[in-house]
């Protein structure tokens, strides 16, 4: 699923704001910790970290892994349950003061059936990602513009 937003922030802010473990545990939906491996890393390629997120009334872990970061334009990064893997990509561009951002994500259920179950609930999945970069576009203005 990709999908793309204006963020009116410049880009090496919005960058850190996708990046740094403790601003992305603010605005990414559920997360209440992003923990790394080895924290002066955590813009690093291939630093790994473990992610705590609400699931109802439950709190899941998840492994993580940075799978590329190119400091100010890209960042990708991956999750692991026991039910599915997650890729998650973020494209910036700087356009004048504002940053264009793409999101790319993608999910993979390990039973088959639930891969069919998701591609029936496609519009679900992109209200997710909607609401995913509204979240990164609030907190990237209201640290570049506090009020």
């Amino acid at each position: 699923m990709k999908q793309s937003i204006v963020i009116e922030a410049p880009i090496t802010d919005v960058f850190d704001c996708i990046a740094t473990a403790g601003c992305r545990e603010k605005w990414f939906p559920n997360v209440t910790s992003i923990r790394y491996s080895n924290p002066n890393e955590e813009t690093k390629t291939g630093a790994s970290f473990q992610l705590t997120a609400e699931e109802g009334t439950e709190h899941v872990s998840l492994q993580g892994r940075n799978k590329k970061v190119t400091r100010p334009a890209f960042f990708a990064f991956e999750l692991e349950s026991q039910t599915y893997f997650m890729t998650f990509s973020y494209h910036l561009q700087q356009q004048g003061e504002h940053t264009l951002v793409e999101q790319e994500s993608q999910t993979k259920y390990y039973r088959p059936v639930m891969n069919i179950i998701d591609k029936l609930f496609k519009s679900s999945t992109k209200q997710t990602g909607e609401f995913v970069l509204n979240n990164l576009a609030d907190f990237c203005k209201a640290r570049v513009r506090p009020e």
